[in-house]
């Protein structure tokens, strides 16, 4: 009898806490994500963090550095260790991606760099969703954005430089797992 009563109330103890926790996290259509925008546009920027990316069981982690500057931007892939393993350009103007590899880098991480950053509508998707994080990560809750089969999750946040960021995004689709923990912006 004792053993019944003490795993009721465990049980009801848990479930009370796993409604605080569902409390956490707002789920946003692309829609009213799009309604709360901020007109605010940067006509140059530069984002400084770590990067990891995931295809199926393949992976690679390393840094990310993310500028633009007359309108290109200009996107540094660094391996664990700061050495530039890639460089890609963005150019929105003529909508172009150029995917350069540094030398001795390892078939896996430049299929991966390739398959995810190489493609220009995922770098567009990417640099709208990062420069326009949603208003709700105020409040300190996780946002998910479904969008074109994307899974946008914007997790904690910070201000730097009188630019209100997430801590971590992370871009969901399918096998494709990147990952972005930000560190520094200037604007």
């Amino acid at each position: 009898m004792r053993i019944t009563l003490i795993s009721l109330i465990i049980l009801f103890l848990s479930s009370c806490s796993l409604t605080y926790l569902n409390q956490d996290v707002e789920t946003l259509s692309y829609e009213d994500y799009k309604k709360t925008l901020s007109l605010k546009t940067f006509d140059k920027f530069k984002l400084n963090g770590k990067l990891s990316l995931f295809i199926d069981d393949k992976g690679y982690a390393g840094k990310i550095i993310w500028g633009n500057k007359n309108n290109k931007d200009t996107i540094y892939i660094l391996n664990p260790f700061n050495t530039q393993i890639a460089e890609i350009i963005l150019i929105a103007q003529e909508n172009k991606v150029f995917l350069r590899f540094t030398k001795n880098n390892s078939k896996d991480s430049k299929e991966l760099i390739s398959r995810i950053l190489g493609d220009k509508e995922n770098l567009f998707l990417m640099k709208k969703f990062i420069l326009n994080p949603p208003y709700q990560i105020t409040n300190g809750k996780k946002v998910i954005i479904n969008f074109k089969n994307w899974k946008i999750i914007y997790q904690g946040n910070k201000l730097l430089k009188n630019q209100l960021l997430p801590d971590t995004i992370e871009f969901k689709k399918n096998n494709i797992n990147l990952k972005l923990f930000v560190s520094d912006w200037v604007s």
